[in-house]
């Protein structure tokens, strides 16, 4: 696939508690969350698009990008601190759609089953974890030397290891998704894994009483023993989950085929929001 276009001109973030907010377009607020090892920048290929229907308000989350440490790296307190967070960036936004992308999909089925009900309009999950550690799985994944001392070995590496866990295939060296991922790494302060490879997904689906959508790439590598066993075990908690998995995709699915992503993401949280409020 051909790189995205950069990012339309990227405001200045507000610094709201420890979550650096920036927000895009004008319409029915939509927030998202990017993965671990991350930044807004993995929204890169959809923010556009997704502004032209909603105030899109995307995050870089405590420890990553240019938002400021955790004050704390154990994992309830990073989600309770999160979560009052989030509430005084959205304060006066009224009911607002929540999508979150891998370790951020962990964090915004969190998120919420905590908040209060009437507040998150619809949630969307792509690619989420939480479902343990994977017992038995095995990615290739090679160290990565600095980018300072070894320009060329660090972007090769990068890219062995974007082909390794986030994509369906290994990227050229020269293609724009290493320099995101790289720059996204180098400013990484929180890790991720604390969260998202708790055993912890279902159990807070089970308290979500919102609208419930969840997309997953068919080659998504993270997935073990299967994409089907993932989406099981969300079914078995939300049986009426809107449950997609999209064909030519690796974990990074919302890049690799922003389009259909985009087009699910919108036609959900529209007629969700839609549903709330009386005609």
């Amino acid at each position: 696939m051909n790189a995205p276009l950069p990012l339309p001109a990227s405001p200045a973030p507000a610094i709201v508690g420890t979550l650096a907010v920036r927000r895009f377009g004008a319409g029915r607020p939509l927030v998202l969350l990017h993965g671990g090892s991350g930044s807004h920048t993995h929204w890169i290929a959809n923010i556009d698009r997704l502004a032209q229907g909603f105030e899109v308000v995307a995050l870089d989350l405590p420890g990553y990008g240019d938002a400021p440490r955790p004050a704390s790296r154990d994992p309830e307190t990073y989600i309770g601190s999160l979560a009052e967070d989030l509430a005084a960036a959205m304060a006066d936004a009224g009911p607002f759609g929540l999508v979150g992308f891998s370790f951020g999909g962990t964090l915004a089925a969190a998120l919420a089953a905590r908040l209060p009900g009437s507040q998150v309009s619809a949630l969307t999950l792509l690619g989420p974890g939480g479902f343990g550690v994977p017992e038995g799985r095995r990615l290739p994944i090679v160290p990565t030397p600095s980018a300072a001392q070894d320009p060329a070995g660090h972007r090769a590496a990068v890219a062995q290891n974007l082909g390794a866990f986030m994509m369906s295939r290994v990227p050229a060296v020269d293609e724009a998704v290493v320099d995101l991922h790289s720059a996204n790494i180098a400013r990484q302060r929180f890790d991720s894994r604390v969260i998202s490879l708790a055993d912890r997904l279902t159990g807070d689906l089970a308290r979500v009483h919102c609208p419930l959508q969840v997309i997953w790439g068919a080659k998504d590598q993270l997935c073990v023993p299967s994409v089907a066993h993932r989406a099981g075990l969300v079914r078995a908690v939300q049986p009426d989950a809107e449950i997609h998995i999209l064909p030519g995709a690796g974990h990074f699915v919302q890049y690799e085929v922003p389009d259909a992503v985009a087009a699910l993401i919108e036609t959900f949280h529209h007629q969700a929001f839609s549903n709330r409020v009386p005609s």
